[in-house]
């Protein structure tokens, strides 16, 4: 079928290169689109209103801005190029990059599995919550049970306060004088009991208990949509993550609307971003290091996402022009996400006489918080509705990309032949499978203290180092300078290459940057801000410190492997020149000039999959005009030799006659003036 098969007559021919047999994009939009949905992510709506609150207004925008343009775009560049190069998913593209840091790919893997069994337990909850919505709405009750205490007397038990009451910072009814603050998480709210209800907490994470029906269907529920969006593949993943991208789009700016024309939201405006204006701050270095660290959360840089989406696209996409399309939509999408909490802070300001600081929350915390916005205003039913609904969409396409990530990683694992032994069916299902056995935990009794412990150890400084050592390995072992040239390679562009240039060269210094972070995460950690039920069990701090290190265990192992290897190896080499080929990129280019066009086009030659792993010979050379060339495959890592056969040499030109001749299928060339 269409959606499974990866044979020669699937691959496609470019005026500037020859395609691979892998699959790519069915169009340039659905990579877009995929890009899209993985940079719109919630981390914005739940902390940046609040990092803005305190860290000085517009000062802190300036900030997160000048992040985004100096760390996260460069970041963003890289990735793609590094799939878009390679064609492979992060564990054989880091290979190919430099052998010592293949671990860095499996690394990533390793922390995309910890995120989605994680976030599987809040995207569970999400959907708890809209299913609630529903029994509101099918049952015909006014109210909803996370806000109102009446008329739900199968959920309330005991005093209830309404969540959105006002009351004093120790629990009683709020007087003049007292600090004063919603009853969101008061242990007597409705919001309090109805998550109590879900999550029948034990009294230890260690006292695991019973499932919790609701979630395991959920989670269930989950996964099941996951392998249904990557099951055929990337064609396939193509068409539902346009639909699953415009849709939360759709309801952020319905949201966005609906906020902006309510009372006292165009006042708050005032006093958040003028009245709050500080640029002192900007002397802060704790202001920057959390503008940084904000800006790369929230765009998912170092999670390896990135390198697969770009491993399906076309070599000759221009992919610096569409970083920088990628980055400004993140910034435009982030601005509607702060207007929209803003203006319900106003509204509710308006209503409650409660200061925006005294209302706003960070983390998950204003998850919950925005759901109280919401039933302040009319229609509370349709606007939490569109609410869960927006964030369950925006989580989906997280999953369903870290998913491909992790498929893709199977498929360059198993090679072309095995891989038609084992289809990508059989792939998806067993990783589907995998990763919802490994999120059993967090549906148990003591999954809430699970989420918890995991969630908050792995924000410390396990993707920070593993996208260090990601800019270290390509800025400095395989050079900056290095991708800039294979970038030649792909642009047709001098303007745009210029710019991808510049871009790349700042990874030099990039590296730096995820390590400063993690080393001030690292003295500003405390164990006391978790749970008391948490730190019951003596042994909980040890264990998220192991769930956070254990990501980054294939860094040094598989350093120490291809060190070793290449150091065992016999031949006439010293000892130290074995050594430094260990580093060496197993990749071959040669820069070919055609003479279909005046100026000349530049074709990538990749080496040929078919070849013996003895062979460093490029498989395909260019063609005239209308002539016929044999479609590559996919460059794979070969063991190092200096044996290269000139393009023009009657050797190589032999060679390119035989394998036309005994190919099982060729396409004819394009020119650059056929299209």
């Amino acid at each position: 079928m269409w959606f499974e098969d990866r044979s020669l007559s699937n691959m496609k021919v470019s005026s500037l290169i020859v395609e691979e047999w892998r699959d790519i994009w069915s169009a340039k939009s659905e990579f877009m689109f995929a890009a899209f949905a993985y940079l719109f992510a919630t981390t914005n709506f739940l902390n940046l209103p609040r990092l803005i609150l305190d860290n000085g207004g517009p000062a802190f925008l300036v900030a997160y801005g000048a992040a985004l343009v100096l760390v996260v775009l460069p970041i963003v560049a890289l990735e793609i190029c590094l799939g878009q190069l390679t064609g492979r998913g992060p564990v054989q593209a880091f290979y190919n990059i430099c052998p010592v840091f293949k671990g860095v790919g499996i690394s990533q893997i390793l922390f995309s599995l910890f995120v989605l069994a994680t976030m599987t337990h809040f995207l569970a909850r999400l959907i708890i919550f809209i299913y609630a919505l529903f029994w509101t709405l099918t049952d015909d009750r006014p109210g909803l049970p996370w806000l109102h205490c009446k008329n739900f007397p199968e959920i309330q038990f005991g005093p209830c306060r309404e969540s959105m009451s006002v009351i004093s910072q120790n629990g009683t009814s709020a007087i003049v004088g007292t600090v004063q603050r919603l009853a969101t998480f008061h242990e007597e709210s409705a919001m309090s009991k109805f998550q109590n209800l879900l999550d029948h907490k034990s009294d230890s994470v260690v006292d695991v208990g019973n499932f919790n029906w609701h979630f395991l269907v959920a989670q269930c529920l989950i996964w099941i949509l996951v392998f249904c969006a990557i099951c055929f593949g990337v064609r396939w993943l193509g068409k539902v993550i346009v639909f699953s991208f415009i849709v939360p789009l759709a309801l952020l700016l319905a949201l966005c609307g609906r906020a902006m024309f309510a009372s006292g939201a165009v006042e708050i405006f005032q006093e958040f971003f003028v009245d709050s204006l500080d640029w002192h701050k900007l002397k802060d270095y704790l202001v920057w290091k959390t503008a940084v660290e904000q800006a790369i959360l929230a765009s998912g840089v170092g999670f390896g996402a990135l390198i697969t989406v770009g491993s399906y696209n076309k070599r000759s996409n221009n992919l610096v022009k569409d970083s920088f399309v990628l980055v400004f939509t993140h910034a435009l999408i982030s601005v509607l996400q702060v207007a929209t909490v803003v203006a319900l802070v106003g509204h509710v300001s308006a209503k409650s006489g409660l200061s925006p600081d005294q209302l706003i929350d960070q983390g998950e915390n204003q998850f919950y918080q925005l759901l109280v916005f919401l039933g302040f205003l009319p229609h509370a039913k349709i606007l939490s509705g569109l609410f869960l609904f927006l964030c369950a969409f925006v989580l989906l396409n997280v999953f369903y990309l870290l998913a491909l990530s992790i498929l893709a990683t199977l498929e360059d694992a198993l090679g072309e032949k095995w891989s038609r032994c084992c289809p990508r069916f059989s792939l998806a299902l067993f990783l589907c499978l995998f990763c919802a056995s490994s999120s059993l935990f967090f549906a148990t009794q003591a999954g809430a203290f699970g989420y918890e412990l995991v969630s908050g150890f792995l924000n410390y400084v396990t993707v920070l180092a593993i996208l260090a050592f990601e800019l270290f390995a390509v800025g400095w072992v395989y050079c900056a300078h290095s991708l800039a040239m294979d970038l030649r390679t792909m642009l047709s562009s001098v303007f745009w290459w210029c710019v991808g240039y510049l871009l790349l060269s700042l990874s030099y210094c990039l590296c730096f940057v995820p390590i400063a972070i993690s080393v001030l995460n690292v003295l500003g950690y405390s164990f006391a801000k978790y749970s008391p039920q948490l730190r019951s069990w003596e042994w909980s701090e040890w264990c998220g410190i192991a769930i956070a290190l254990f990501p980054l265990l294939p860094i040094p192992f598989c350093a120490l492997l291809a060190i070793f290897r290449a150091c065992a190896r016999g031949g006439p080499r010293s000892l130290c020149r074995r050594f430094c080929l260990a580093f060496r990129s197993p990749m071959r280019y040669e820069l070919m000039k055609g003479s279909v066009s005046s100026g000349g086009v530049h074709h990538r030659v990749t080496s040929h999959h078919g070849l013996p792993r003895s062979s460093r010979f490029s498989a395909a050379s260019s063609a005239p005009t209308g002539g016929y060339v044999l479609l590559p495959q996919a460059p794979l890592a070969q063991p190092e030799s200096d044996d290269v056969v000139a393009p023009g040499s009657a050797k190589a030109g032999a060679r390119s006659r035989h394998t036309n001749e005994t190919a099982s299928s060729t396409l004819r060339a394009d020119s650059p003036g056929s299209n």
